[in-house]
């Protein structure tokens, strides 16, 4: 939003000017010090969001590991010996656990650097001739 800009005169005295530069300056820093609130509140949305599911994937784990690979277990218990099954179910299901860490955990990065990019700046305004 441009605000409307007074001419500096030749009449404007020094303690005009810098009290209008002081105005300015903290006009700036008040913009700037909202728009990094804004990131900040932005990230801390994607790192909400995520930690969200991270925590769904760890319950789901966990109670897939206890579920699944008793009933695996036992299945598997039929052909091979029973420490053998137990083992390939429980590591099984642990790299699937991995995997869906892995793509929240990549989901939390790039959520996080897109809150925090620099904006670009807006092209100045030009007059145009009349």
């Amino acid at each position: 939003m441009a605000l409307p800009r007074a001419r500096a005169s030749e009449q404007e005295s020094l303690g005009e000017l810098v009290q209008r530069l002081r105005a300015d300056v903290t006009r700036v820093l008040e913009t700037e010090l909202r728009l990094f609130r804004v990131r900040v509140q932005a990230a801390l949305d994607v790192l909400r969001a995520a930690g969200i599911g991270l925590v769904a994937a760890a319950v789901l784990a966990l109670a897939g590991v206890g579920a699944i690979v008793a009933g695996g277990v036992l299945v598997l218990a039929l052909v091979l010996p029973v420490w053998i099954a137990a083992f390939a179910l429980g590591g099984g299901l642990l790299v699937v656990a991995g995997v869906l860490a892995a793509v929240e955990l990549r989901v939390v990065r790039q959520g996080v650097n897109e809150a925090m990019a620099p904006v670009e700046p807006r092209p100045p305004e030009t007059a145009h001739a009349q």
